[in-house]
């Protein structure tokens, strides 16, 4: 390797090496209380029955944090990514009150054959209005309070 090639590959080390840049702490608390603010003025509640529980949670939030939220036991493998359709649901009633499947969950649920237009990745769904949902792949037993 010619000394060239080595000073150029020192440099583009040294920069990703370099710590990041400041974050202005002002900016950061407002926007932190601009959401807190955004939040709170819409404590809305919307009723959905996951695996036959019924479940209050916030409209907007996706169905894999509900049933978290709940203590509903959902596989997740890839930690809500949309990589592995572990997250699966088939749901029964209410589909119109889910957000639009974006692009990456229609791809995840092609990539795993999973092409009905009932299945839903939970960790991309989120709840607009009542809903009903079975997993695909349920787990047993409830989560530990704490």
């Amino acid at each position: 390797m010619d000394t060239e090639t080595t000073e150029k590959i020192v440099a583009r080390i040294k920069s990703a090496v370099e710590p990041a840049r400041e974050v202005d702490d002002r900016e950061l608390r407002n926007t932190f209380a601009t959401h807190l603010k955004q939040v709170a003025a819409r404590p809305e509640v919307v009723p959905i029955e996951f695996d036959g529980r019924r479940l209050e949670v916030r409209r907007g939030g996706t169905l894999l944090r509900a049933a978290m939220k709940n203590g509903v036991r959902l596989m997740h493998i890839c930690g809500a990514r949309t990589l592995c359709a572990t997250c699966r649901v088939v749901v029964e009633s209410g589909d119109d009150n889910l957000t639009q499947m974006s692009g990456a969950e229609k791809f995840s649920l092609r990539w795993h054959l999973s092409i009905s237009p009932r299945t839903r990745l939970a960790c991309q769904a989120r709840v607009n209005g009542p809903v009903e949902v079975e997993s695909v792949f349920p787990l047993c037993g409830d989560l530990p309070n704490g």
